[in-house]
């Protein structure tokens, strides 16, 4: 009972934050990603030391956090510096530092800077200009992130509770032995179904192609996310990847499915653009 109704005051605070940052966007949104992306990257250098990794936290997060800067503002050169910069400092320091496996080390720190803060990074580019491919104005873009989320909250309800009903067939047994085929295809269902209402009740200006593979990115995609998340953590030995959100786990627990759809939608946005 204390623990749901610590889940229950976390979810009270948390998303109306998420729904402020997101709908505002801008330099609101921005610091939110450094934040989010910060904590991320401690999580992810934990998870790595627990494999006996031995990473460089501060440059992997300078280097994060440049790379944000980037996608945040556009292109700059000085910014671009600093990230090759950066990155030759981790690999000229591993050099010389004689601690444990230089490549896995340094495979460790880089990781850091992939995942979770280049795929972060794939959201607030498509924040701050998925607008463009559709000819709208800026608030699009914050309603097309919203309805990501919702229907990645709608694709895990589905899976959970299908799953948990009508789940004889197990999904991946080595990494989440929980998840079942049929819980899967609902919660690929319910994307779907978010997109198709979003489409026929034109809540934003989308073709039905474009609902339809925005609900296969969350329902196959944002899955799978979720599916490595827990591969990590089974591998590194721990239930969440941190204790930051008490109830919730820590950020890359809470966002799992979202790193992952994101860095799908970008790829999505980019052949858009090319039509």
């Amino acid at each position: 009972m204390k623990e749901l109704l610590i889940r229950v005051a976390v979810a009270i605070v948390g998303i109306p934050l998420l729904l402020f940052v997101i709908l505002k966007g801008g330099l609101f949104f921005y610091l939110f990603s450094v934040i989010v992306t910060i904590i991320g990257q401690w999580e992810m250098y934990n998870l790595l030391k627990q494999k006996g990794g031995r990473p460089m936290p501060v440059a992997g997060m300078l280097s994060g956090q440049a790379l944000l800067a980037i996608l945040y503002s556009g292109f700059s050169p000085l910014l671009c510096l600093a990230v090759v910069g950066l990155v030759l400092y981790i690999f000229g320091y591993e050099m010389f530092k004689n601690d444990g496996s230089a490549l896995l080390n340094t495979s460790s720190t880089i990781m850091g800077v992939i995942y979770p803060t280049m795929f972060w990074g794939a959201l607030l580019f498509l924040r701050q200009n998925a607008h463009h491919v559709f000819q709208a104005d800026y608030n699009f873009s914050g309603i097309f992130i919203l309805i990501m989320f919702v229907a990645i909250w709608i694709c895990d309800t589905f899976a959970y509770f299908f799953g948990m009903k009508f789940g004889k067939h197990r999904l991946f047994a080595r990494v989440s032995p929980k998840k079942s085929w049929e819980g899967a295809v609902a919660g690929l269902a319910g994307a779907l179904l978010v997109y198709l209402i979003v489409y026929f009740q034109k809540i934003i200006p989308i073709s039905l192609e474009v609902a339809i593979v925005s609900g296969l990115i969350v329902g196959v995609v944002g899955q799978f996310g979720d599916l490595v998340e827990s591969w990590f953590k089974r591998d590194a030995g721990v239930k969440d990847s941190s204790a930051l959100l008490p109830g919730h786990g820590g950020v890359l627990d809470r966002f799992d499915s979202v790193l992952f759809s994101s860095m799908a939608f970008l790829i999505f946005y980019f052949i858009l653009q090319l039509r």
